[in-house]
This record gives structure tokens, C-alpha cells and sequence, in this order.
């Protein structure tokens, strides 16, 4: 790959975890992909100073950090993130995005330059394996990815991690529900892309942040970026149940009625409220070298 690479990662009060990722990152680069990378890091407002004067930046060639004047989520970092990448780098680069807490598995770094290498494909995303997070969260999750597939007829078992050409980030950007939900923007806005399956690894330190609580506000703005297809897929489960109940179960009718609406009119609302706010927060941040 003859392409410069760029690795964004977002991190908040998780140095500890990102400094043993790019320990590793480092060590892939300089032996099996044996080229350098540019390194940008999202820092989510999290009131910590971090000293990198200790860290061997053997395979980075240039460490920028973008301090948020405010705390906004993963999701959002990412977006500012990408923002601020298209606008620096202009063209002819492919980007990495991953988690900074080891979750995601620095090996499929590999993975995926092989894919991108052999394949006439522009993006790969990491498909979701074997999970190690507790019980409840899986349980909750496989009803999330069901849930998706009822009403919007795709199957989104990817996260953050992916590689991405300068071409599909433009792509990506075009669509500001990115502010809501980034995995779901590359379904929605990129014709071709391919996939690698990686088993989410356990973290380097320190305890989720994710709770039951996150994970609904996750899929809340996941189901806003595909609403189109929500609606779509709603007007046709709603005749579906009239014509094959029609007034007997009126009260049940009713219900599923009310609940159909709620559920669109929060995803367009979400949606709406996102586009505005992406285009007035993207640039609030404070740019670091090291």
C-alpha cells in the first residue's frame, strides 16, 4: 500500500488502555507492514494530561491530538476526527478507525491491507465475532441486531474499526448522521465495501463504559441513520397486521399504532437534530502535536 496511512482513534480517560494499543500498533507497523503512519487522536475532553515523552513513536511519523472543548461520545469524536482528516490530508490516503481500549484487535490491521490490497475494494470494516463482554450485554445485543434486521432488512454486526480510502471518507462526510452513529453511515453511504471477521477482545484496563442505558441511546441514533428504511419497513408491518386482523383486535391495532409512531417520529427527530449540531461542533477542539 503506497497510500499514506492514518490511524484515528478516539480516546476519553483511557490512556493507560491506547498507550499499550499503540505499543502493539507499533510493533505491527515496524515488522509485518513495515511502513509508517500518521496517528490522530480524538481526545474526548477527558481532564487528563498524558505524557508521550517516554512512548517510542518508531513507526509515527506525525502524532496529532485534537482536545474537545467538551465531552461528546465516541461516535462524535470519530466524526470530528474524519472532518478534521479530509481537511488536512486532502487526498490520497487511507484511514484506520478503532477503538482505543484493545477491544478492537490490532492485528486486523493486517487483515485488512491484505484485503485492500488483493481486492478492488475501497473499505473494509471488521465484522463482530465471539464477544467477551458480560452476559446481559450480549443478550441485549444479538436483540439490537435482530431488531435492525426486522426493520431495515441489513445485518450491522461491525463496529468502529475499519480502513477507509480518502474517497469513501469524502463520501462518509457527506452524510451528517455520522454525528449520530458512524457504522451505520458506511452501510448507508458506501455501494461496496468488504468485511474481515475479528472476534472483540477483552479491554487493556479498566472497566466498559458501556451501560444497558448507552447501549439504548446507541441504538436509538443507529435506527435514526437508517430511518428511511425504518419507515419503509413500519408502513409495511402496520398494513400486514391490519389486513390480517382487521377490526378484530381494534385496542391491539391502536397500540401497535402509537408505538410504530413514537418510534419513527424519535428517529427523524434524532436525525434532524444531529445535522445541525454537526455542523456547528465539528471544528470545537484544540489541536496538540507531540
Amino acid at each position: 500500500m503506497k497510500q499514506k496511512i492514518i490511524i484515528l482513534t478516539p480516546v476519553y480517560k483511557d490512556w493507560e488502555s491506547l498507550l499499550k494499543l499503540l505499543d502493539k500498533i507499533n510493533i505491527i507497523f515496524k515488522t509485518d507492514i513495515r511502513s509508517n503512519f500518521d496517528l490522530v487522536i480524538v481526545d474526548d475532553n477527558s481532564n487528563e494530561k498524558v505524557n508521550f515523552s517516554n512512548f517510542k513513536k518508531e513507526t509515527i511519523n506525525r502524532l496529532k491530538i485534537l482536545k474537545l472543548e467538551k465531552n461528546l461520545g465516541s461516535q462524535r469524536a470519530i466524526a470530528i476526527g474524519l472532518k478534521f482528516i479530509q481537511k488536512t490530508y486532502i487526498e490520497n490516503y487511507y484511514t484506520i478507525v478503532m477503538d482505543s481500549d484493545g477491544q478492537d484487535n490490532p492485528d486486523g490491521i493486517i487483515e485488512m491491507i491484505k484485503k485492500i490490497n488483493s481486492q478492488n475494494v475501497n473499505t473494509v470494516v471488521a465484522k463482530r465475532g465471539q464477544r467477551k463482554e458480560p452476559l446481559w450485554f450480549r443478550f441485549f445485543y444479538e436483540i439490537y441486531c435482530f431488531t435492525i434486521m426486522i426493520f431495515t432488512l441489513k445485518k450491522i454486526r461491525h463496529g468502529n474499526f475499519c480502513l477507509i480510502n480518502y474517497k469513501d471518507v469524502n463520501k462518509i462526510l457527506l452524510n451528517n448522521d455520522i454525528w449520530n452513529a458512524f457504522p451505520p453511515v458506511i452501510s448507508v453511504s458506501l455501494k461496496t465495501f468488504d468485511y474481515i471477521t475479528l472476534d472483540r477482545e477483552e479491554r487493556y484496563a479498566g472497566a466498559s463504559k458501556m451501560s444497558f442505558i448507552g447501549l439504548i441511546q446507541h441504538a436509538l441514533r443507529v435506527f435514526s441513520v437508517l430511518r428511511v428504511r425504518v419507515l419503509i419497513m413500519s408502513i409495511i408491518y402496520t398494513f400486514s397486521i391490519y389486513y390480517m386482523f382487521e377490526s378484530q383486535y381494534l385496542i391491539f391495532l391502536l397500540f401497535f399504532l402509537l408505538i410504530i409512531f413514537m418510534f419513527n417520529f424519535v428517529n427523524f427527530f434524532l436525525s434532524i437534530n444531529c445535522k445541525k449540531r454537526f455542523k456547528k461542533n465539528y471544528s470545537i477542539f484544540n489541536l496538540l502535536e507531540h
